[in-house]
């Protein structure tokens, strides 16, 4: 299990907070993702190189994946995997 711990500054923490009296899930979800990018940055910066050299370690990989993420993983819709969908907002 993995434990990352967002320090948060006040400003970003008042808009969380309004964003849930709101109830706005949007709003909640951007701000969360700007917070928790420079982390994840960090994160991908300090983790070993995984990268995948022929069809049965990507095959293992994946099942490393599957196994870890369990039964209950949310499903990405069409749309999420789509052109439209991965370029969506940096265009």
């Amino acid at each position: 299990m993995i434990v990352v711990t967002l320090e948060l500054s006040s400003e970003l923490e008042a808009k969380l907070r309004q964003s849930l009296e709101r109830r706005d899930s949007g709003s909640m979800r951007q701000l969360l993702a700007e917070a928790i990018a420079p982390t994840v940055e960090a994160l991908l910066q300090q983790a070993p190189d995984r990268s995948v050299e022929n069809d049965d370690e990507f095959e293992a990989a994946a099942e490393e994946l599957a196994a870890y993420l369990g039964p209950d993983a949310p499903v990405l819709s069409d749309y999420a995997v789509s052109r439209a969908g991965i370029y969506e907002g940096h265009l």
